[in-house]
């Protein structure tokens, strides 16, 4: 089940109905647990791949699309690799950060977010509807 909790912590801080929706629908697929552990998927990453779909089908810039069809794209998303959805992931940018030293400042690079012994962060507030 810690595929799972992966996703109900990352959900944390969601409280933006229609996405909450697509993540209720997650948690009921305990066939999907292992997939969900994939530290390349995010829930941030499921809402862009949804959008991208929904913009495929946009006439006049306007989509209407079923639940069914939504809670796929959402499976589909945690079930195939980046490289076979054909998504491109962007490197995480590096910040620097002053550390004093033995009363000297050495400059050290470091990761933002970075995760460790499977301490998950949750995401923070997402929307379906952002652009």
């Amino acid at each position: 089940m810690e595929g799972l909790n992966r996703i109900r912590v990352l959900a944390a801080e969601i409280t933006n109905k229609p996405l909450l929706k697509v993540i209720d629908y997650l948690l009921t697929r305990e066939d999907m647990n292992e997939k969900y552990l994939n530290e390349e998927k995010s829930l941030k990453g499921m809402v862009d791949y949804i959008k991208y779909e929904a913009r495929k089908l946009a006439k006049n810039g306007v989509a209407m699309v079923e639940d069914s069809t939504v809670y796929n794209w959402a499976i589909h998303y945690f079930d195939e690799s980046n490289e076979d959805l054909k998504i491109t992931t962007v490197p995480i940018k590096e910040e620097k950060v002053e550390v004093k030293k033995e009363s000297t400042k050495e400059v050290v690079k470091i990761q933002k977010k970075k995760i460790k012994n499977k301490e998950w962060i949750p995401e923070g507030q997402l929307s379906l509807f952002d652009y």
